[in-house]
């Protein structure tokens, strides 16, 4: 009878476990193309429509699986970070970072952010294309496909036309822009040519860039040498254009990232 009984549980221990394994195979893969294939805005926030949340712009989000990197607005800074996403539709972004700029009110970009940054959400897309991002049984995040149009998308790549221009910096890696920069907020003007030239806080600079693809390559930074009261913020800016960079342009932004980080923001200036 005990060798009955221990045979009986062996063997629901085996359906058990067969049936588990089976229920996890079961679960769909999300077609890595679907998300891929241009931005996705936000539709709501933990329930809460996307447009009771944000007064402005609404946050979107843009999956690139080549180098698994997440990027997107959070309805006024932008924000960018690695991300995973397993076989069974797991999705975690921990570590998003976002320029600091300062927001308007009637913005929820704090509540979006860590949404978007909470471990091991579900990820799955509805037979209406709404992409979802749930925890546990409650979904909270809702997303629908951007009607950008294709013209549109592409006046954002990166390219020698769209990066003439004189740029004024909004956001930088490190520091407070008002704290470094006493005087005057750095600028960054370039020419069809590849020449950039600018003030970084105090001292004019000079240089040039190479494009390939949307990384940018600055050449050697030539500057005066006039006397300031403080180098720190001008050091540290210069110290970003001695490495490739990631640029980005969504607009009138200009975003340049390093190792997945935002280290640099411009706003274009409009004459």
């Amino acid at each position: 009878m005990k060798l009955f009984f221990k045979s009986a549980t062996l063997l629901i221990a085996v359906l058990t476990l067969t049936f588990a394994t089976q229920s996890c195979s079961s679960v769909k893969p999300v077609e890595k193309s679907q998300l891929e294939d241009g931005a996705w805005v936000l539709k709501s926030l933990k329930g809460e429509d996307a447009k009771t949340a944000f007064t402005g712009k609404m946050p979107d989000l843009t999956f690139d699986f080549s180098k698994n990197m997440l990027s997107g607005n959070g309805g006024c800074n932008r924000y960018t970070g690695s991300f995973t996403l397993t076989e069974e539709n797991i999705f975690s972004a921990p570590n998003l970072a976002a320029t600091m700029m300062a927001c308007l009110p009637g913005n929820k970009e704090p509540q979006f952010l860590a949404a978007l940054s909470s471990p091991n959400l579900v990820v799955s897309l509805t037979k209406e294309g709404v992409l979802t991002f749930s925890e546990g049984n409650k979904v909270v995040l809702e997303f629908e496909k951007s009607q950008v149009t294709a013209k549109s998308a592409d006046a954002d790549i990166v390219n020698a036309e769209n990066l003439a221009g004189k740029w004024n910096l909004t956001s930088i890696s490190g520091g407070d822009i008002a704290t470094l920069f006493t005087d005057k907020v750095p600028t960054m003007e370039i020419s069809n040519d590849g020449k950039v030239f600018g003030n970084a806080g105090c001292n004019t600079y000079r240089t040039a860039y190479t494009l390939a693809e949307n990384t940018v390559t600055f050449g050697p930074v030539m500057s005066t040498k006039m006397a300031c009261s403080s180098l720190k913020g001008e050091g540290l800016f210069t110290s970003f254009l001695s490495t490739p960079l990631q640029a980005g342009l969504n607009g009138d932004k200009l975003t340049f990232l390093k190792e997945g980080n935002i280290v640099l923001e411009f706003t274009k200036v409009i004459e």
